[in-house]
This record gives structure tokens, sequence and C-alpha cells, in this order.
């Protein structure tokens, strides 16, 4: 017990030295304090640095986008008129035709035969109708002097008519033939680009109306068509914008007439290069989808437009008017409100909600909001609180190289 009491003394001196030294430790620090004079207020943080740019105004117009099918204004199936051996072929395939290009012939020599034949007729009929009327002229004195019977003058005068007649009939014979002729050459119907020969020169073709041997395809791609399925409302709204005369006597008035424009790209382009009218308007709306097809003309010059070909197309809805612009990357959500941060002349950042159109390149319009010149945080906003003090600094306003490829993009976003 005495050697358990020794080991345990030297351990409480210890703990009561410690709590001796933690007393003085703490009533120094209590008698230090009170020496020091009043705190000072606290002090501001700095206010955070924001990059802004200054709402742009520039010249926009609205449009209306649509996905719509190229079609040819003009196709035809080239036929064989006659039967026969097909001779020769006379066009290349794919090449661009003239309307009257000789592109086929079909071996004539029967049919100049037969024309021949029918010409010879000609001359036979023409010296029966010489010898009728011959015979009519002498019955006619005759019958004066009553040296011929009324019966045999009236039969000299039918066969006056009769000839006449066989005359009528060898002409008609002969231009008959005269055609069958001029078919055995197949000649181009209309100008434009012509498909591949669907029949080799030595085959049989067998000719006839609607049944004749397909020889090839013409069709004109300049101009051409384009179609697209419309809602009503967006037929009524072109038609108004564009009707500058009354409503009363703009009526009855074609489509075309009006001049709408319309734009039109191609999967690989950026921009809408391409610009035509509206000149169609089917006479009724699908009564299942609501829509109407119409149709939009363009030139096609250089013949990149084909048939067949899928389209994007943008009609305006709207003439060019003043709008604000901001930058995209300013705009913040909140649920369903848009909203961006506008420092005012004593540099406090102030939220504004936005009513916001369609995108612009890298920009977007505001209809509301925001007024043009107003200074709007870009970067940044994240730091920014409705009321905060921020360091503005100003950045230069450029439009990237790929604008146009934005803007597309943007707008086929909206669609």
């Amino acid at each position: 017990m005495l050697s358990d009491l020794s080991q345990r003394q030297p351990r409480n001196l210890r703990q009561e030295s410690l709590a001796l030294l933690l007393c003085l430790t703490s009533g120094w620090a209590v008698l230090n304090t009170g020496c020091q004079p009043a705190s000072t207020a606290p002090i501001e943080p700095t206010p955070p640095l924001v990059e802004c740019q200054p709402a742009s105004s520039e010249q926009v117009t609205d449009y209306d986008f649509f996905v719509g099918r190229t079609e040819s204004s003009e196709m035809v199936e080239v036929r064989a008129r006659v039967s026969g051996f097909l001779e020769t072929i006379e066009f290349t395939d794919g090449e661009v035709v003239k309307e009257g290009d000789l592109l086929a012939t079909i071996e004539p020599d029967d049919y100049q035969a037969i024309h021949d034949q029918s010409l010879s007729r000609i001359v036979l009929a023409e010296t029966q109708l010489e010898l009728a009327q011959s015979v009519f002229a002498r019955s006619e004195d005759l019958l004066k002097n009553a040296a011929i019977s009324q019966q045999e003058f009236d039969e000299n005068a039918a066969k006056l008519k009769q000839a006449k007649a066989g005359v009528a009939v060898a002409k008609s014979d002969a231009a008959r033939s005269a055609l069958d002729l001029k078919y055995t050459n197949v000649n181009a119907p209309i100008a434009g680009r012509i498909d591949r020969a669907m029949v080799n020169a030595g085959n049989i073709v067998t000719g006839g109306i609607g049944s004749g041997t397909l020889l090839t395809r013409i069709v004109n791609d300049s101009p051409i068509y384009v179609y697209m399925d419309v809602d009503e409302a967006s037929i009524l709204k072109y038609i108004r914008m564009n009707t500058e005369a009354e409503e009363k006597e703009a009526t009855g008035r074609s489509l075309r007439e009006l001049g709408i424009p319309c734009e039109l790209q191609l999967g690989d382009e950026t921009g809408y290069p391409h610009v035509g009218i509206l000149d169609f308007l089917e006479t009724q709306i699908d009564r299942q989808t609501g829509t109407i097809r119409l149709r939009g003309i363009f030139e096609n010059k250089d013949l990149l437009l084909r048939s067949g070909m899928f389209v994007r197309m943008r009609i305006p809805v709207s003439k060019p008017y003043s709008a604000v612009l901001i930058p995209e990357v300013a705009i913040g959500t909140e649920q369903t409100d848009k909203f961006a941060f506008v420092v005012n002349k004593d540099n406090v950042a102030e939220r504004r909600k936005l009513t916001l159109g369609r995108a612009k390149g890298t920009q977007r319009i505001v209809t509301a909001g925001i007024e043009e010149g107003e200074t709007v945080i870009v970067n940044g906003i994240q730091r920014v609180r409705p009321g905060m003090k921020v360091r503005p600094e100003l950045l230069a306003v450029a439009e990237p190289a790929n604008a146009s490829a934005t803007e597309a993009t943007a707008e086929g976003a909206t669609e």
C-alpha cells in the first residue's frame, strides 16, 4: 500500500501544477483583452469581377420553318409511238437535252413504204376526181337539151361527190402514214436532264398510246418545285401579311401574284442561299391532319437541286424590325422564368425577367426586359446576387466566324 501511495502522489502533483498553469494563462488573457481598444466595423468583401457586354440592336426578321421535298416542274416518260426495231440511241445517259433533240430512231423502212403508197393513192384519187368533174360538166349541158335523163344526171353528180371523198380519204391516209414515219425519229418533248436508256438498240419496241415501250425519262429541274405541309393558320398569316390591297380586293388573286418569298437550305449548307416564291396552294385542307399542301418555286439555274431531295424551308412572318440581342451565355433559368443581370450606373447588379424571341447565331432576341445599350453580365453570373455591387469588365463584341452555321442550328431548334 505504501508503494502504491508513493506512485500516485507525483501524478496528483503534476495534475495540480497543470491546473494552476491554465488558471494563470486564462487570467492573463482576460487582463490582456481588457487593455485592447474597442473592435472596429467588419471589412466589406471585395465586389466580384464580372465580364459584361452592352445589349446590341439589329434589324431582324422572324421566320416559320418547315421541311419540304423537291419535285421537278416537268417530267416526261419517252415512249415508242410506233412498233419496230430500235435502230439507234442518240443520247448519252444523264446529259442535258434541248426540246426537239433526236433521242432514238426506229427502223423506218416499212413506214416509208406505206407512206409512199399513200401518196400514190392521192394521185389516183385526184385523177378519178378530174374524170368525174368532166362527166358531170357534160351531163349539165346534156340535161339542158334533154339529151339525158334526170336519173343519169344524178348518178354523175353522185360519182363526182364520191371522187371528191376519195381524194380526202387518200390525203388522210397519207397524213397518218406521214405521222407514223415521223414517229420513227424519237425527239425530246421537253428540255431537261435525260435518264438512262431503258432499251438498247437492236431490240423490238412496241408502239401505242400509253402502252408503248418506255425508252427513257426527261425531267426539267429548272425551275424546281418544293412541296410542304402547312397548317391553315400559317397560310392565312402569310397571305394577310403580304397583301397590301384591301382584303376584298385580294380575294381571287393567285398565291403567285402575292409574291410571298421563301428560302431554302440543303443538308450541307449554312444559311438559306436559295430564294424563291410561294406559287401554289391546294384547294382543300386535309381533314385528318388539318394541313394544306403548299408549293414554292425556285429558279435552280445551276441545277444543284434535284427532284426528291429533303430540304429545309423558311418563310418570313414579319417585316424587318429592330431587335435587342444579348449573348446566350448571359441568360439564366429559374424554373420556367428566364433572366439576366444588368449592371446599372452605380455598378450594382439588377436581375431582369426576360421575354425571349428566337436565337440568332450565338445571341438571343429579347422582346422585353432589357433595352439597347444596357450592360449585361455574360460571365460570372454564378457569383452575382440581385443588388450586389460588382466590378464590371467590358468585353469586345465579336460575332464568331461560323455565326451563320450557329444561327441555322438555333433556328432549327425553334421549328
